[in-house]
């Protein structure tokens, strides 16, 4: 009985835990999509600055 419910535990953590390792994984997609737009617009703006030249 004991280790059943041990047992149990241990998956409600576990399940915890995977849940936020899914969160983790969404939020760093979106910091990715970010870094990658501010270096899309970086370079945009590099490129007119040089046809201003």
């Amino acid at each position: 009985m004991f280790r059943a419910v041990g047992f149990l535990i241990i998956l409600w953590g576990l399940s915890k835990l995977f849940n936020s390792f899914a969160a983790f994984d969404v939020a760093l997609v979106e910091v990715f999509r970010a870094v990658e737009l501010s270096a899309q617009q970086t370079q945009a703006s590099i490129e007119r600055l040089r046809e201003e030249d």
